[in-house]
């Protein structure tokens, strides 16, 4: 019985030296011949082949790099469009002349720039005499742009009811967008029949340089 216990203790401290030292067969790859491995899974009828299983996974992470390459390209690719986009909307922002066509290119272009189904608009002051702008409190849009923030993708439910009234049942994801003049503010909120288009994680650089643009055009008009 003690024999016993020993031969398994002395298995067992192998196979934990083994584990803390992972690269042993790499130093002694020599020791990998002499090895003796089954050549078929008890549980199974699948042949084990170790120069198969090398293959099969050298090619898998070459297939996964290949994977994050393309997606990378890909990003870099749609990063590049939308700076396009950015700089067009920049020039036909600056280019209009009255408020009411300001709004119009501000709601038609991140409407397309951002790909979402559904704008609306909202202003926490009376000084906008402008359709399709709706009245909010000033203390809500507090509540969801804090640390004077530009943007909020935080995807609170709340914030689809609130935002979205007229077709809270169909948005699956937004953006809110703050556009600051003076102690008033104008809020878009783009929303999404897709629950992927907007995320936390989505990046804003471009969208909140265009903000910082339209800011500087309404102090002019």
């Amino acid at each position: 019985m003690k024999k016993g216990n020993d031969k398994n203790s002395f298995e067992e401290n192998i196979v934990e030296y083994l584990k803390r030292n992972k690269n042993f067969f790499i130093k002694y790859p020599e020791l990998v011949k002499g090895l003796n491995f089954p050549l078929k899974d008890k549980g199974s009828d699948k042949i084990i082949n170790l120069d198969a299983y090398r293959y099969k996974t050298i090619s898998q992470e070459n297939i996964d790099l290949q994977n994050q390459m393309t997606e990378i390209l890909l990003a870099g690719k749609s990063h590049l469009n939308a700076q396009k986009r950015i700089l067009k909307s920049t020039l036909r922002i600056l280019n209009a002349k009255t408020l009411s066509k300001i709004i119009d290119v501000i709601i038609n272009d991140l409407k397309s720039i951002l790909v979402c189904d559904i704008v609306n608009c909202f202003v926490t002051s009376n000084d906008f005499k402008i359709q399709n702008l709706n009245p909010i409190d000033y203390k809500v849009v507090q509540s969801y742009f804090k640390n004077n923030t530009l943007t909020n993708l935080n995807q609170n439910p709340k914030g689809i009811l609130l935002y979205f009234p007229n077709k809270s049942n169909n948005i699956k994801s937004y953006i809110l967008l703050k556009v600051v003049l003076d102690n008033n503010h104008l809020i878009l909120a783009m929303g999404s029949k897709n629950k992927k288009q907007f995320t936390p994680e989505m990046q804003v650089d471009l969208v909140e340089f265009l903000i910082k643009i339209i800011e500087i055009k309404l102090k002019d008009i």
